[in-house]
């Protein structure tokens, strides 16, 4: 009889997943067809490609909040170099009042003083209104994604009838006729990893291409 042989690509689910089926598919021979398993490999592949894009955006909003911090720390600085220069010309300004001539010129002059204390506590006030302005637009960095990484089922072929349902469970990797996306034979475990490792792990941009095209050569 007629026996198809496949392996399949896993990648298992980046988000909680309510079905049973998706967390852990307990492929039953007998009963599970071609189509039910393809689309189940093939939602751990959709759910592995938004968990990149979830941790690309979680890296980029710890760089972004990282900046914020940064600009936060160097407006601080700026601030208080602020206050200082004019915390020392107020006391310039009280010094030389200090040597007035006369009751106008000291009146005139420790008028002046109060004048830039009234202004040093205004740009005081004005900057923490400013703070606490900017403390809403600090960029919050959720939780870190995670990933399930289910690869037990990397170590598994199966084998179909002619009605494309399961009928064996191959658990050795290289006992049948498995070759990778480059045409070589799948001889253990450590080659299934190597496969996983150029395919779901590096930054590959032909990856979906290579495994739609091994899928493609299953059916």
């Amino acid at each position: 009889m007629y026996r198809k042989i496949c392996l399949f690509l896993t990648l298992a689910s980046t988000v909680p997943v309510l079905n049973s089926f998706a967390e852990n598919p307990n492929f039953q021979e007998g009963q599970t067809t071609v189509p039910q398993m393809r689309n189940y490999f093939n939602g751990r592949k959709a759910e592995y490609n938004q968990y990149l894009a979830d941790l690309a955006a979680y890296n980029q909003a710890i760089v972004d909040q990282q900046a914020w911090d940064n600009n936060k720390i160097q407006e601080d600085r700026e601030q208080q170099q602020t206050q200082a220069s004019l915390q020392t010309a107020i006391d310039q300004k009280s010094h030389e009042c200090s040597q007035s001539q006369s009751p106008e010129e000291l009146q005139a002059c420790q008028q002046t003083v109060s004048d830039m204390q009234t202004q040093m506590y205004e740009q005081a006030a004005a900057y923490n209104d400013y703070r606490q302005n900017q403390a809403g637009t600090r960029p919050v960095v959720g939780q870190r994604p995670t990933f399930h990484d289910n690869t037990a089922e990397l170590d598994k072929a199966y084998i179909f009838d002619g009605n494309q349902t399961l009928k064996e469970k191959v658990n050795i990797v290289g006992e049948r006729n498995m070759e990778d996306e480059r045409g070589q034979k799948i001889n253990n475990e450590e080659d299934v990893r190597n496969y996983y490792t150029r395919n779901y792990r590096n930054t590959n941009p032909n990856a979906q291409a290579e495994i739609d095209a091994q899928i493609e050569a299953t059916r």
